[in-house]
Parts: structure tokens; sequence; C-alpha cells
């Protein structure tokens, strides 16, 4: 302990990839109630959960990070500006007919419950309930894939759809995406407010009429793809690369506040 106790652990650093991070409960009023264990408030974490403004589970010192998926993701399927892309609007995943659960919890706040009974029947979306192991396949095949909240706002859709080329579409309010600076998440995706599911065929269609090439030419720059690979070893750009420049950014602003501290004093 006792390089712990020489900072109370302020420079340590965790990883906290739960649904709602270090509050570790998967629905969010109970994690809300739990908060963050008293241990791990004076560390940096790096966290998969993100929300703009105050959230009880983010009241620390943090990094958002993109969850991790496969390394073999990135080159597993063709590169995508080479992929035919014959499916218009993709999503596959727990869609509940009957979103309330037996704790009395809507899940995805029904947003996939929409999304099923307003283009269910749409032969414009692909919108499977069932699992299917080549799932990414089906991805790869997409000009949009639509990325809902499910009990937390994030999921390895979003960095599934970024490596294999389909414009993501967030719905999910308020969320927080790792490396704004390099990823610049307006440029390369969609965002779409939960309660505007009932207008989201109009949206793509607009996207379709007005900007998609330009989209995609932002989605598919090997930059950006990079940033949200954890690779082994590490490789310049990469997301662990990423993640330590967040954490040098930390280093500098709490230099900085200590050394206005001690000179106020």
């Amino acid at each position: 302990m006792l390089y712990w106790n020489r900072s109370t652990g302020a420079d340590h650093v965790f990883v906290a990839s739960h649904d709602f991070g270090a509050c570790f409960h998967p629905m969010e009023d109970v994690a809300i109630a739990d908060g963050i264990p008293e241990f791990l408030k004076s560390s940096i974490l790096l966290q998969t959960f993100g929300v703009q403004g105050h959230h009880v589970c983010q009241d620390v010192e943090h990094v958002v990070i993109p969850p991790h998926v496969p390394l073999e993701l990135a080159h597993e399927l063709p590169e995508p500006e080479k992929a035919r892309r014959d499916i218009f609007a993709f999503f596959r995943g727990k869609m509940e007919v009957h979103p309330k659960n037996i704790s009395g919890r809507f899940y995805s706040k029904k947003v996939r419950t929409e999304l099923l009974q307003h283009y269910g029947r749409n032969h414009k979306f692909y919108l499977k309930r069932k699992r299917f192991d080549n799932y990414r396949s089906e991805m790869a095949r997409s000009l949009f894939c639509l990325c809902p909240l499910g009990w937390a706002p994030w999921s390895p859709r979003l960095v599934e759809s970024v490596l294999l080329g389909c414009i993501p579409v967030i719905i999910a309010d308020n969320i927080r995406l790792p490396f704004p600076s390099i990823l610049q998440w307006p440029d390369i995706s969609l965002q779409v407010a939960e309660k505007d599911i009932v207008n989201l065929e109009m949206v793509l269609d607009h996207v379709v009429a007005t900007n998609l090439t330009v989209i995609q030419k932002n989605l598919w720059d090997p930059v950006k793809r990079r940033a949200m690979v954890f690779n082994r070893p590490m490789e310049v750009g990469d997301a662990t690369w990423q993640v330590l420049r967040e954490l040098e950014v930390l280093l500098d602003r709490s230099q900085r506040r200590r050394y206005v501290g001690s000179w106020r004093r």
C-alpha cells in the first residue's frame, strides 16, 4: 500500500467498463443510489460510460474510452470503402415487444420497442431480434448502423460500426463519446434524439440525398478507425495511445491546479 498511501490513490488509474462506470450496477437508479466506492473517488477512471452534465457515476476524474472489440475485427472483412452496402439501416439486438420487465423498468427507455413498432415492417430497415454470430458481416453491408441505448447509453456497436465503415446512428440522449478531438463525431456519425424515432427514416433519407458521401469519406479515414482499437503492442494513434494522451492532459491540468493553489497560499 506504499504507493497508494502516498497520494491516497490520486496517481492510480482504474478501468471501469461496466454499464455505468464505477457505480458497478447495470440498472441506472441502483447505480446512482450505490454511487462510486469511496476508495476510488480520488483515482482516475477509464470508463465507457459518459454523459453530458452531472452524473453521480462520473463524478470523479475520468476519461471516456471506447469499448474493447476483438483486434481482428478491423481486418476480417473487406475495407470499408470496398464493401457492397445493400442494407439501408441495420440493427440486430434486443428489442422488447413489451419493454417493461419484471423489475418494473422500461428497457432502452422504450426506444428499441419503438424502433420495432415503427420500422419492423419497413423493407428499408433490417431489424432482427435473434442472435447471429456473424452479425458483423451484416453491419459491413449496411449504410447506417443503428446504435440505440440499452440499459446504458453506450454499446460496442458504436466501435464496430466505425471499424466496418457503417455510419453510426446514435440514439442515446446526452451521451458523451470517446476522444472527440480526434474522432470529431459530428463528422462521422448521426445523432437522433430518442423522441424523434418516428422521424428516423426521413432523417436518413435526407442524409442520403445530401451528404452521405462526405460522412462516409470522413468515417473511412484510417486515422479515425485506428483511434478505436486497442492494439497489442500499442501503435501511435490507436486507442491506448489516445488514452495516454488524455491522461497527459489530466496530469497537466492537475499540476496547474496544484501550482495555482500553492501560489495563492
